[in-house]
């Protein structure tokens, strides 16, 4: 995978999928058993500790739990320009502590700050020393959830008004949508899909990647020219195809009714209310078909009206063209 200059760059996938691993050996913390580690160019993989901690000085990192030094903020915020040998009355201290929402709270004492102060302190201690790339470990992910629009702009504002590089491991899906322009996809060590984030949320490469970003109803299907079978269902699709693949079937897309639609929708199938799980926008009822068990998101008032209870005979109907084919 690569990182372009100013680039940000988020890392997704499942716990144990590698992204903090990934993140040391861009660090140049942890040596790869094999690859290489290009900055700039340069192969930092096997080169010496001085060599790679010249590269380190252009580089800052923020963990997932901040880890604040005894003393106050604004020893903290100044600790990577000392070891740096960087001035530390530089102005740019106190620039940089108004960004990140600490103006006035120099003299605090750090540890006794609430979560998500401590990570404005890590990040603002990471960025004083404009690194040319910033890493972050899982950034808000001990922070409460109301105090995550906050960081995000934080962080956002930063990186617009910096222009550095950001390499971020995340599993928080709405983290890499609302901060990357590119997302990489791991799993098991190994990069699944990587592109601008955009496109990998809206064409996923295959069902793994569906799956992990929230699709629902995928199936595993052979395609025989517009049609997709699935067990006992033959889908109507909206392109010609041939092989095997996936299909994904949006929940929202599916209406469902008592009877048989008189509509033009092509894909009509009779099946049983297996479960219901209320919601706070709207209800999904789970549906067997073919073979398959599906969600279906509906509203309550449609839910109670139809009277949808587990045992319930109900009929599905999708447009073709809803359906979401998955290479």
């Amino acid at each position: 995978m690569d990182a372009a200059d100013g680039e940000f760059c988020a890392l997704i996938g499942p716990t144990g999928c590698g992204k903090t691993t990934l993140l040391r050996i861009a660090d140049l913390l942890d040596r790869p058993t094999s690859g290489r580690v290009l900055v700039d160019g340069r192969d930092f993989a096997r080169s010496g500790s001085s060599e790679r901690t010249a590269a380190r000085r252009r580089m800052s990192m923020v963990m997932q739990r901040p880890f604040m030094l005894a003393g106050t903020v604004g020893r903290n915020v100044r600790y990577g320009l000392s070891v740096r040998g960087l001035d530390t009355r530089d102005a740019g201290v106190s620039a940089m502590l108004a960004a990140t929402g600490l103006e006035g709270m120099e003299n605090r004492v750090a540890r006794t700050l609430s979560g998500g102060e401590m990570q404005k302190v890590a990040i603002a201690r990471a960025v004083v020393t404009h690194p040319e790339l910033l890493l972050l470990d899982e950034p808000l992910n001990s922070v409460d959830q109301g105090f995550r629009p906050e960081l995000r702009s934080l962080i956002r504002g930063l990186h617009r008004r910096l222009g550095m590089t950001v390499l971020m491991a995340t599993h928080d899906l709405a983290d890499a949508l609302s901060l990357s322009t590119r997302t990489v996809v791991l799993s098991g060590g190994r990069v699944m899909q990587a592109g601008r984030t955009e496109e990998v949320f809206s064409n996923p490469s295959g069902a793994f990647v569906a799956s992990f970003i929230g699709m629902r109803n995928i199936l595993p299907v052979a395609f025989t020219g517009g049609t997709a079978r699935a067990g006992d269902l033959d889908i109507v699709v909206g392109e010609t195809r041939s092989g095997r693949g996936y299909v994904s079937i949006p929940p929202e897309v599916i209406t469902l009714s008592l009877s048989a639609p008189d509509s033009s929708q092509r894909n009509v199938f009779p099946a049983i209310v297996t479960d219901v799980e209320p919601g706070t926008g709207a209800d999904t009822v789970y549906v067997g078909t073919g073979g398959w068990i599906l969600q279906v998101l509906v509203t309550r008032e449609s839910r109670i009206r139809l009277a949808l209870e587990p045992g319930s005979a109900a009929w599905i109907s999708f447009k073709a063209t809803s359906v979401r084919i998955l290479a």
